[in-house]
């Protein structure tokens, strides 16, 4: 249910920026063509429209007048004019010129952007935050490059995941200083200390990052992504749990790192994870659906792709690429293979105390399936979370072969963590324990029946749904 991990829909890359050494200023240049995206009129559009006018110009004086205008003196004490114009030089080279093409984020403070340059294939990624007193003066600029190969900027579908990775790739790039490093090591490690599912690894996690601190082995992240990522990998090598992560958040836009969390406009644009419900040749029904929700319509979805199979001789559920998410539209679809109410499970928390049991519903909005209906669950290496818990159930319980590769082995249900402006940290806090096998999938996944490659995964359960449908004379 990490965020990011959505992203890879349009198969966007960071990329290392590599910078050549700077070059004589007598380098001539072609003007860039007119811009064809129509910059917003905030004091952030304007700075950014500013800064891409004066960097194709090919006119230095223009620049000097750009950093005049949006650098504070102390800034430009601290850098001076001269330093700035190598870099200008450097990225000239690289990008020759640039044309916006899409926009991540517009705030009065703040624009993320997506530029082409002509002399890359790559994308380039800008973002500008200015400070909160006038005149409007940059606080941060941040440049990152992208592989934006094969990416349809006209498509209507591709909109949303375009600005999600402009966004993700911004908040990434984020500079850090020595008292922002300090602050999220010191934090991440109280809330591992307080929080963590297992004390006494939470402690030993917490004691790893702030001896690293002292040693100095954080001091050459200076990005939010790269500190986010390092300390990640710190705390994962000494736990191996998955659903542990920090990441960089923006700090004018509050948005939640789960992918589970979004508008209600979104949601509902996504169909709340479900992408096809069908028919297949031989009476045998399919179910896509790739994340799992609580909200009210999200189970009016679920019931009603139900409702649309009721009638199958087999069944296939598809959740090769089913992230987790919430609990509710799995409960829901469980509850259906159950003639009644079922205890499935319980969770315990860093006591080891019970605090819940999980149970199928007693009452549901359809007909239950018949206990012969042959079920078929399609899963991958990518299957996480809340959709393993979906799969491990209905195979522990025998009401399902699962086809496919073994999943991630995420268990531990996790809690988002506010660490200060620039990171959030998520951080399992129970443990659940089915009814039937007395542990879980942490770390193991949830093994198939019938191990195949993901992508022969469909194919495989059609075979073995024709041997044992329910009516095999149907077609």
């Amino acid at each position: 249910m990490r965020k990011h991990k959505t992203i890879g829909i349009m198969g966007l890359l960071i990329l290392a920026l590599c910078v050549p050494k700077a070059f004589s200023e007598s380098k001539s240049f072609q003007a860039a063509p007119a811009t064809k995206l129509k910059m917003p009129e905030t004091p952030a559009g304007r700075c950014a429209s500013t800064y891409v006018e004066s960097f194709n110009s090919a006119d230095v004086t223009k620049m000097k007048s750009f950093f005049k205008q949006y650098y504070s003196d102390s800034d430009l004490k601290e850098r001076s004019i001269e330093s700035r114009l190598k870099r200008y030089y450097q990225l000239r080279e690289i990008f020759q010129t640039l044309t916006p093409a899409y926009l991540g984020l517009s705030l009065e403070r703040q624009i993320s952007l997506l530029c082409t340059a002509s002399g890359t294939d790559n994308g380039i990624v800008f973002r500008f935050q200015l400070r909160d007193a006038k005149p409007y003066k940059i606080e941060f600029m941040t440049v990152s490059a992208i592989n934006i190969d094969g990416v349809d900027f006209s498509s209507s579908n591709a909109t949303k995941e375009i600005q999600e990775t402009i966004n993700y790739v911004a908040n990434r790039a984020q500079p850090v200083d020595d008292a922002m490093r300090k602050d999220t090591v010191e934090k991440a490690a109280r809330g591992l200390r307080e929080e963590y599912l297992y004390p006494e690894m939470g402690q030993k996690m917490a004691d790893k990052l702030m001896q690293n601190l002292s040693a100095g082995l954080y001091d050459e992240h200076k990005s939010t992504g790269k500190l986010a990522d390092k300390l990640t990998e710190d705390m994962v090598a000494l736990c191996k749990d998955r659903h542990l992560w920090i990441e960089a958040t923006n700090p004018l836009h509050d948005q939640s790192i789960y992918a589970y969390n979004r508008s209600v406009e979104d949601l509902r644009r996504d169909n709340y994870g479900f992408r096809k419900t069908e028919i297949l040749p031989g009476n045998v029904g399919y179910i896509k659906f790739d994340m799992i929700y609580d909200d009210e319509e999200a189970l009016e979805i679920a019931a009603s792709a139900l409702a649309f199979v009721a009638h199958c001789d087999a069944l296939i559920f598809d959740i090769r690429d089913n992230i987790g998410g919430e609990w509710g539209t799995a409960q829901l679809i469980i509850s259906y293979f159950f003639k009644e109410q079922t205890i499935t499970g319980h969770s315990y928390d860093r006591t080891g105390q019970i605090i819940g049991t999980g149970k199928t519903l007693e009452d549901i909005p359809g007909k239950r399936f018949d206990p012969a209906l042959p079920v078929y669950i399609l899963t991958s290496n990518r299957t996480g979370s809340a959709a393993e818990g979906f799969a491990y159930i209905l195979k522990h319980f025998k009401k399902a072969t699962i086809v496919g590769e073994t999943t991630l082995g995420m268990a531990h249900p996790s809690k988002e963590l506010v660490i200060n402006k620039l990171f959030r940290i998520s951080v399992p806090f129970r443990r659940s324990e089915n009814a039937i096998t007395k542990t879980n999938w942490e770390n193991v996944g949830v093994i198939p029946h019938i191990k195949v490659e993901d992508s022969k995964a469909l194919e495989a359960a059609i075979e073995e749904a024709k041997k044992r449908r329910i009516n095999p004379s149907k077609n």
